[in-house]
């Protein structure tokens, strides 16, 4: 038998000898979020130092606090309580650096301050309540189902690298036709191991998406199809009547995500900051992520009524909600303590840093007054003067 052969791997050879093949998309929610041993459901440090992975809200709590002047941008106030929404709060850190930050530089705001969190994994909620104990009279925790049946009149509702974390389905084009990736089960000398298989698309959603989006396929190149933000995006619109989508992940525009020069897709898997060769390896020991395709969120944030306003490099948002001058007032405050925490600051904004790649995408739905700016276009750093 292979060596670190995982108890969810031999689950899932179990469940495909049983029920056939999976979609890939199946799979990696099984990985990523089986209610026992998924990824994300399991206790070991996923995230910082001692993790897997790095996020921005793990870098330097100025990324919070960047956010949180945001957030009172985007507030109309008018006498309505300041609501946000965090869907997937990770450890929790980010909540408490936005609500420091509330505190710390508009103390009315952080007095109508309501944070809601949406958390599935019961390991996340744990380390959330532990780390937000300090603001245990500010924050709840809801599920979305919930909030759809009783929406807020008027919420911010974010999330930080969640979609990029939502299981994905695989395509490819084949002889000029589309195939989907399913998992299955091979045998060798090693026993049953877990294995890629290539058939006809599940679900007739996934030439929808790529018709919508106006992917055009080169033959043999593979593509990420993220169906579960859709959904998502759907629900999650349902949560307020008025307000902002604020969604800050890892990806790109189609013309730039599905381009020639990545024909394996966007797919990655990581393990103590070392990327892996496969996903189906140590599976549910290992994060697996694909990078978000923004423009879809743009297209079928329409159907649900969110429109959108501004969508820039996390970079730019950074440094025009005022990264460098809350670096000059925590120098002036004797906040930043050694080396470490400068370099911890500019890994924010500094080419190749951790905001490279990021992007951050503002929606509105039935936008009311107290909002400075108007829509942008199409580009790919144009941002809203907030």
């Amino acid at each position: 038998m292979p060596e670190h052969r995982t108890e969810l791997e031999l689950k899932l050879i179990s469940r495909v000898e049983r029920g056939g093949p999976l979609t890939f998309r199946d799979f990696m929610q099984s990985a990523l979020y089986d209610p026992e041993l998924g990824y994300y459901n399991t206790e070991r440090p996923k995230i910082g130092r001692d993790g897997d992975f790095y996020t921005s809200s793990n870098v330097h709590p100025a990324f919070g606090a960047m956010l949180a002047r945001a957030f009172m941008g985007l507030w109309p106030e008018q006498g309505r309580p300041l609501t946000i929404v965090e869907a997937g709060a990770g450890t929790g850190q980010l909540a408490r650096d936005i609500l420091s930050g509330l505190r710390e530089e508009s103390p009315h705001a952080f007095e109508r301050a309501c944070y809601v969190i949406v958390e599935t994994s019961a390991a996340m909620r744990s380390l959330q309540r532990e780390r937000l104990d300090i603001f245990r009279d500010r924050v709840k925790w809801a599920d979305l189902e919930a909030l759809a049946r009783d929406p807020f009149d008027f919420a911010l509702v974010f999330s930080n690298e969640l979609i990029d974390a939502m299981p994905v389905h695989r395509v490819r084009l084949a002889r000029g036709r589309i195939e989907e990736q399913y998992v299955t089960v091979a045998r060798g000398s090693g026993g049953p191991a877990l294995s890629p298989a290539w058939g006809e698309p599940s679900t007739g959603a996934l030439n929808d998406y790529l018709n919508r989006n106006r992917v055009r396929l080169r033959e043999g190149q593979i593509v990420e199809v993220n169906l579960d933000a859709i959904e998502w995006l759907s629900n999650v619109s349902r949560a307020f009547s008025r307000g902002f989508l604020i969604t800050v992940d890892y990806g790109d525009l189609s013309d730039h995500l599905y381009a020639p020069d990545r024909p394996a897709g966007t797919l990655r898997s990581f393990r103590r900051h070392t990327l892996i060769d496969s996903p189906l390896e140590r599976v549910g020991e290992q994060d697996i992520t694909a990078s978000v395709n923004f423009s879809a969120l743009i297209e079928y944030g329409r159907d649900s009524g969110l429109e959108r306003v501004s969508y820039e490099r996390q970079t730019s948002f950074l440094m025009r909600m005022g990264l460098i001058e809350k670096i000059s007032e925590m120098e002036r405050a004797g906040t930043i303590r050694d080396l470490k925490d400068i370099l911890a600051i500019k890994n924010l904004f500094v080419p190749g840093g951790v905001s490279d790649n990021f992007r951050v995408l503002v929606q509105s739905r039935s936008q009311g007054p107290g909002v400075s700016g108007q829509e942008t276009g199409a580009g790919d750093d144009e941002g809203l003067s907030l």
